[in-house]
C-alpha cells in the first residue's frame, strides 16, 4: 500500500491509496503477548498486504495527516495518518473527519438528549455543538490511525 500525495491546505494535507501496488509484508500468525513472555515461533506463516487488510471500501477511502493535538487521549498524535471511510455512516462514539464552517476537525461524534457534538479527546479542548445555524458536514468514518511507535 503506497499513499500518494494529492493536495494540501492550511489543515490538511491529503493522499489517495494507491490500488495497482501491493506491499505484502511477512506475518508471523501467533499471537504476541504485551504481558508475560511466552516461546517465541520461528516460522512466518503467511503474508499481509496492507492494502486489503486495512482498506475495505478503496474507492472511497482515502488518507489525511492528523495536525494537533485535541484527539491526543484517543491515540491520535500531530503527524499521524488517518484513513477515513467515506461509504460508511457515522454512528455514536465514531471518530469523524468532519467540515464545520469551512474548516476541517477530527472528533468523536456524540448524540445525546441535548443535541449532536463533536468531541475532543483531550480535557484541553471544548466540545462543539452542532447547530442548524452551523455548515457541518461529515467527510468519513476514521478506520484506522498510521503512527510510529515511540
Amino acid at each position: 500500500m503506497y499513499l500518494k500525495y494529492l493536495r494540501k491546505s492550511k489543515d490538511l494535507e491529503v493522499f489517495s491509496i494507491d490500488q495497482e501496488t501491493s506491499l505484502d509484508i511477512p506475518f508471523f500468525d501467533n499471537q504476541v503477548p504485551a504481558g508475560f513472555p511466552s516461546p517465541a515461533q520461528d516460522y512466518i506463516d503467511l503474508d499481509l498486504d496492507l492494502h486489503n487488510y486495512l482498506v475495505k471500501n478503496p474507492s472511497s477511502t482515502f488518507c489525511v495527516r492528523v495536525t494537533g493535538e485535541s484527539m491526543r487521549d484517543a491515540g491520535i498524535n500531530s503527524g499521524d495518518i488517518m484513513l477515513v471511510d467515506r461509504s460508511l455512516d457515522p454512528k455514536n462514539r465514531s471518530i469523524v473527519l468532519a467540515v464545520v464552517d469551512n474548516e476541517f476537525t477530527v472528533k468523536r461524534v456524540n448524540v445525546s438528549e441535548e443535541g449532536l457534538f463533536l468531541m475532543p479527546e483531550n480535557a484541553d479542548f471544548n466540545p462543539i455543538k452542532i447547530t442548524s445555524e452551523m455548515n457541518f458536514q461529515v467527510w468519513g468514518v476514521v478506520t484506522y490511525i498510521i503512527h510510529k511507535a515511540n
